[in-house]
């Protein structure tokens, strides 16, 4: 799980206070020259396109709508800030009541209660968890070996850039996946249909050949792909590059997770192990399911009683449907989407060094189609 392959889901961000309050702070500014009221910062894009999910604990929420104007500068707009955090960050968090005794045992929290104990909730769920990334920079944190990573942006460059790379994993699949599907399909319509039915099918095919061969000798297939080379030239010189330099921040990536990745801790109760199967999958989930997904003794149906017990005795989980149950809690919040000016800076800003300047707008039929930013000149 810690080297990240195409498809393989959302990562799971773990956030401390002051890391979440400084991103908040930064995505409120909008570039010089902008005409924008913000920016979009790696994390917003790794949010909204599905590429992460941003936990938090429930001091840490508190903490940062009480002192998010300690890190604003007299220039900032902490109205903006506030909004934005409301409306782009937290309708896309999760907000877990963590237990007390989740990583009981394991020695990075035992460290962290012992150098500081407000922070214990944090390093309790990136341990329960497992296999996630504490962003933090808070050194009581981040010095203990396999635990916060102060070097976040890292993960969120990572993270953004790899939930581009899906986009184009899933846009090349569904051609192909569509493709295979029809061609069975007709194989099965030609493989049922009576003798006379494959006789007419076999003479369209026959006249479909001639066709072609007629439209070679004619000399109109020379001038299509006359007419097509330059456009093909056009297109991937135009967006070769920036596809290229997505795939190499995708590789540069995949070492990030590696370093920064939080092992889950060597004992878990119960509850935690509800919590690394609920945090993983992208929709709710019914008890009877984690129960198969459970190595617990017993039969389905005990062991379903007993994992709907659990869930229903501990505060760290929801029922957000009758029986379908998340890990933490909405916000509360209601959602807006990326600003569309924010987005067209965003691919300008990220690929400013491979587009080609009367290409450097995102497609205006899918402005949100911008390729992540990997890191390269840019803090956020």
């Amino acid at each position: 799980m810690n080297s990240r392959m195409p498809g393989s889901g959302a990562v799971i961000l773990v956030a401390d206070s002051g890391m979440l309050m400084g991103e908040v702070i930064q995505s409120s500014r909008p570039p010089s020259g902008s005409r924008a009221e913000g920016r979009i910062t790696s994390l917003l894009w790794a949010l909204h396109r599905g590429g992460a999910i941003l936990i938090l604990p429930r001091h840490v929420l508190e903490e940062v709508e009480r002192d998010l104007p300690r890190r604003a500068r007299p220039d900032d707009d902490i109205e903006l800030a506030h909004r934005r955090l409301r409306t782009l960050y937290l309708p896309r968090a999760r907000i877990v009541d963590v237990p007390p005794n989740w990583g009981d045992g394991d020695p990075r929290v035992e460290a962290v209660v012992n150098r500081h104990a407000t922070d214990a909730p944090t390093a309790r769920l990136a341990v329960a968890l497992g296999y996630s990334f504490l962003l933090s920079e808070d050194p009581d944190l981040c010095d203990q070996p396999e635990l916060g990573f102060s070097a976040w942006l890292q993960v969120t460059h990572a993270a953004a850039n790899a939930s581009e790379v899906d986009t184009i994993a899933l846009g090349v699949s569904i051609p192909v996946s569509a493709a295979g599907e029809a061609i069975g399909a007709v194989s099965r319509r030609v493989a049922s249909s009576s003798a006379p039915a494959k006789w007419i099918m076999l003479g369209g095919l026959l006249i479909a050949v001639a066709g072609a061969v007629l439209w070679v000798r004619s000399g109109k297939a020379s001038k299509f792909v006359e007419r097509a080379v330059p456009v093909v030239r056009e297109l991937s010189e135009t967006f070769g590059p920036p596809l290229a330099e997505t795939f190499a921040r995708y590789e540069a990536g995949r070492t990030v997770f590696a370093q920064a990745t939080v092992p889950p801790s060597n004992t878990s109760t119960l509850a935690e192990r509800i919590a690394r199967i609920l945090v993983f999958h992208g929709s709710p989930v019914l008890a009877e399911d984690i129960a198969r997904e459970l190595e617990e003794p017993g039969n389905l149906r005990d062991r379903t009683r007993l994992i709907r017990t659990e869930l229903r005795s501990s505060g760290a989980f929801t029922e957000v449907s009758r029986g379908r149950w998340i890990l933490g809690h909405p916000s509360g919040y209601k959602a807006a989407p990326l600003p569309p000016i924010e987005i067209t800076e965003y691919w300008q800003r990220i690929h400013k060094d491979t587009m080609r300047p009367h290409h450097a707008s995102a497609p205006r039929d899918n402005p949100s189609g911008a390729p992540p930013e990997g890191g390269l000149g840019d803090t956020q």
